[in-house]
């Protein structure tokens, strides 16, 4: 009995110890994508808040073009002065910096390539001014990405003005990963953050989003692309076409593209030393009748699907087990216990008849 009695307590002792380590599995990253290629476009000063929300994002055309390992970029924006005074301030775009956006799933974007960023306005370009703004870091409250670090250029509207901006860049996708639970993948990513829109006054009107394939991409390379943007495809062109009319942007607006696989041995810069022919490639697309082509419909999948494996699912496992393992020792060492009284019975009897 008392062995029995011991090999109890040392289970019990066990299942405690493996409880107790639960703590490290407990902290599962957030669902979501992490480290992806994107872009947030915002005012910068909080001196210029009282601006933010007398200039109209009246419309928006995202023009981007998916390469294996990066993305480059051309955002065409209509905006108005919606007063009868005139406004002077600055817009700014962070180098290097991380922004956190998203709801449940997390749509962190990692912003760089500042040396291919460029902007016009009244079809002049526009000089960029770096500035350093160390107050913006760590701000998890902000409207704003936390970098010290911004480019920034003047705006300035008369009353009751349209301007159109338009800005070009290129980004770094081959980084990221798409996490769910304990499981985890590694893709090219791209995020273009609509809530940073929220900063403007609101509604927007009108956006269009057009995501093309190049370098010998095709749907088969596409993991998934965001919902709630109606795209649709014209295989011809390698063209994804999406739309949204009159909305206030929300976490749940912005758009998402998984696509392809991690390589290890891509080299970003050299991706960079074709920039101006990146650029006049996606002004061609920029200036075709992109709207007249015929697109069908298409399955756009899952951008935060991740497979699960072995591996991700321990940790859950390991879980159910400390839930339920203790009723089914439990139950073992009652059977044990009973069996073992019977037994002890059984030979007693016998001595006694010796």
């Amino acid at each position: 009995m008392k062995t029995i009695v011991h090999k109890f307590l040392v289970t019990a002792l066990f299942l405690i110890a493996v409880a107790t380590s639960q703590k490290v599995f407990a902290n599962a990253a957030q669902p979501g994508v992490w480290n992806a290629g994107g872009t947030v476009f915002t005012m910068l000063y909080p001196e210029d808040s009282l601006t933010f929300k007398k200039v109209q994002m009246v419309e928006e055309k995202i023009y981007i073009q998916l390469y294996k390992g990066y993305a480059v970029v051309k955002g065409t924006y209509l905006f108005r002065n919606t007063t009868k005074d005139k406004l002077n301030f600055k817009m700014g775009y962070p180098i290097n910096g991380i922004y956190y956006g998203g709801d449940i799933e997390l749509n962190e974007v990692v912003l760089d390539s500042l040396s291919s960023f460029k902007v016009k306005a009244k079809n002049q370009w526009l000089s960029l001014l770096p500035e350093s703004h160390p107050e913006l870091n760590n701000d998890n409250s902000s409207a704003v990405p936390s970098d010290d670090n911004w480019m920034v250029w003047q705006m300035n509207f008369a009353p009751e003005e349209s301007q159109t901006v338009e800005v070009y860049f290129v980004v770094n996708t081959n980084n990221a990963k798409v996490r769910k639970g304990y499981n985890t993948e590694s893709h090219n990513a791209f995020i273009y953050l609509l809530e940073s829109g929220s900063v403007w006054k609101n509604p927007i009107e009108k956006g269009s989003f057009y995501v093309q394939l190049m370098d010998g991409l095709t749907t088969e390379n596409i993991n998934g692309i965001s919902q709630g943007f109606g795209f649709r495809y014209n295989e011809t062109h390698k063209l994804y076409a999406g739309a949204k009319t009159n909305f206030s942007p929300t976490p749940k607006d912005n758009l998402v593209v998984t696509y392809y696989e991690h390589n290890e041995h891509f080299v970003f810069e050299k991706a960079l030393l074709q920039t101006e022919n990146l650029f006049s490639k996606i002004d061609e697309m920029s200036q075709s009748a992109l709207e007249t082509l015929t697109y069908t419909d298409v399955q756009i999948g899952d951008p935060y699907k991740v497979e699960s494996t072995f591996w991700g699912a321990f940790p859950g496992l390991l879980t159910l087990f400390v839930v339920f393992a203790p009723f089914i020792i439990g139950f073992i060492a009652v059977v044990i216990i009973i069996w073992a009284i019977f037994k002890w019975r059984r030979i007693r009897r016998k001595n006694k008849r010796m």
